[in-house]
């Protein structure tokens, strides 16, 4: 797999664009289009921004010791989607406590508990998906015509 400008500006808009399609059709919103635009505009600059910072650098130095597959690229998107998560996760757990003071709680506790949810998974498999579309437009480009 070679470095692709398409791939690189085309990954991260899948998940953002399917995520603000289900948030403007599913909100209640005087005009869908715009709510539309503005989850998209939100979310995409966020998605650029993580596949710029911290994806393609990471499989570049991966693919300095080893090829890259679809696994390697599909499983480091996934850890990088976990990472991504742990500063909201730490952010929840700072106004976890009373009237939003300091948590009653130890952090290791809080994680515990709130960890393993449907927002994790979601960041997983955001994570997966644009290292995967990264990987087939990146791995398409690359073919001889």
């Amino acid at each position: 797999m070679s470095f692709s400008w398409k791939a690189l500006f085309f990954s991260p808009l899948a998940v953002p664009f399917v995520a603000s399609v289900a948030l403007a059709l599913l909100a209640p919103s005087m005009n869908p289009l715009l709510s539309f635009l503005i989850w998209f505009g939100l979310s995409s600059a966020i998605s650029i921004g993580v596949s710029v910072l911290m994806l393609i650098p990471t499989l570049f130095l991966i693919s300095r010791f080893r090829p890259l597959t679809a696994r390697i690229t599909a499983a480091v998107g996934a850890l990088l989607g976990g990472l991504v998560y742990m500063p909201i996760v730490w952010q929840s757990y700072l106004a976890s406590g009373d009237n939003s003071g300091p948590p009653n709680e130890s952090f290791a506790h809080y994680l515990w508990q709130h960890f393993f949810g449907l927002e994790l998974l979601a960041f997983l498999i955001g994570g997966l998906i644009t290292a995967l579309v990264y990987w087939l437009l990146a791995t398409d480009t690359a073919k001889p015509s």
